[in-house]
């Protein structure tokens, strides 16, 4: 192995390793919870966009079914507070009629 050959392969060897630190600096870069949470944060929000642009877009194509299934989760949500103002309701009925019969 000739003196020029050794220069070159001892070239080879520094080129690879200033791209192999480069690459490992861009991956430390990559990797620091700020940019990862950011990234998770705008990935987040990206398909939050498509999901409500396709909720927009299944509400226009059919808004009855999609109101009654809006209907249909809110009462299963607030179904305690429905069913204590049907019985206040009913409360309030019932006493109307003692009244009038009174």
């Amino acid at each position: 192995m000739s003196e020029a050959d050794i220069a070159r392969a001892e070239a080879q060897v520094a080129a690879a390793r200033e791209k192999l630190l480069a690459s490992t600096q861009s991956l430390q870069a990559r990797l620091k919870p700020a940019v990862l949470a950011s990234d998770a944060w705008e990935a987040a929000r990206d398909k939050g966009e498509e999901v409500a642009a396709e909720a927009v877009r299944a509400v226009k194509q059919r808004p009855v079914a999609a109101s009654a299934a809006v209907i249909g989760v809110a009462a299963l949500v607030a179904h305690k507070p429905i069913w204590r103002l049907i019985a206040r309701l009913r409360g309030r009925i019932s006493e109307g009629v003692q009244h009038e019969q009174a």
